[in-house]
């Protein structure tokens, strides 16, 4: 009996060392990893913060060292390793604002990776799960996403929620709501895409005429003229006899310009259409910007 006594003591004991090593060690790389992140050196950081991730036995902490290894990890645009380190924090049932900024930050990953699909599903997600009024910062990123999607009717209605709920009364809420409907009226609306499949048919039949619907007469211009130079040169030579050289310097330069123009209107087509896009996404990201930093003072 006092052998066995001694066999359970000792064993407790070293689980206990063994336990108190593994707080401590886990302690030292979280810090490690603070340091090290304040110097930039954010690879290293992260290769701290998962050692401390993974010594670690107690469940807010892993947490707290996740969100600081993705934070690591979106420094050196990690996105999506970011995404699913975090993934690994969801089942946390404790800490209530530690849950949504998981939540949060794993969403926000989404859409810096490009899935904006998915980003509105995990933002969803979050409003269903924390059933409380969103943030300035959760307001920016499901108004950025819904331009990300050119979901305009749901940005309109995502403003209108924001204004109803932030605003200084209905004359700080008709202002706001101005300052958007002339943020439209000065890009004449959401852009209206150009069908790369109808450029190319322009330019099948009528050469150069995709080029202009696409916004580009300039190239159009020069298309058709070339093909009408090349077809000009192919009948000269035939007419003088000269039937290869006609092939080589007239029919072949003429078929190169041809199907080039083609392809050219569709490619035009759609450099226009992500011009736009691009100029009216960034002007709404101001847009949005400009109002979460205004409520949010």
């Amino acid at each position: 009996m006092k052998w066995t006594s001694v066999f359970f003591l000792t064993c407790i004991s070293l689980c206990a060392t063994l336990s108190t090593d593994r707080a401590a060690a886990a302690d030292r790389w979280f810090g490690e990893g603070d340091s090290l992140f304040g110097t930039a050196r954010f690879f290293e950081a992260a290769v701290a913060y998962e050692r401390s991730y993974f010594l670690s036995e107690d469940a807010q902490q892993r947490v707290l060292v996740n969100l600081a290894k993705a934070e690591a990890l979106k420094q050196m645009g990690e996105f999506s390793r970011a995404r699913n380190d975090l993934q690994r924090s969801l089942t946390f049932y404790g800490n209530d604002s530690l849950r949504k900024e998981v939540n949060y930050q794993v969403a926000l990953c989404a859409y810096l990776d490009g899935d904006a699909s998915g980003a509105r599903s995990l933002l969803m997600r979050l409003r269903r799960t924390f059933e409380e009024v969103p943030s300035s910062r959760q307001f920016l990123l499901e108004g950025l996403v819904l331009v990300d999607l050119a979901e305009w009717d749901d940005l309109r209605g995502h403003l209108m929620e924001w204004f109803r709920e932030h605003a200084d009364g209905p004359a700080e809420k008709e202002r706001l709501l101005q300052a958007y409907d002339a943020l439209l009226n000065k890009w004449g609306g959401p852009p209206e895409m150009l069908d790369p499949g109808r450029a190319r048919m322009w330019s099948t039949f009528v050469p150069g005429s995709g080029q202009v619907y696409a916004g580009s007469a300039g190239w159009g211009v020069l298309n058709a003229f070339s093909q009408v130079l090349a077809l000009g040169g192919f009948g000269l030579l035939v007419y003088n006899g000269t039937y290869i050289a006609s092939v080589v310097a007239g029919l072949g330069p003429f078929q190169s310009f041809y199907f080039g123009g083609i392809r050219q209107a569709g490619t035009l087509a759609g450099e226009k259409n992500k011009s736009r896009l691009e100029g009216f996404r960034a002007a709404l990201g101001e847009f949005l910007l400009d109002v979460a930093v205004q409520m949010n003072e």
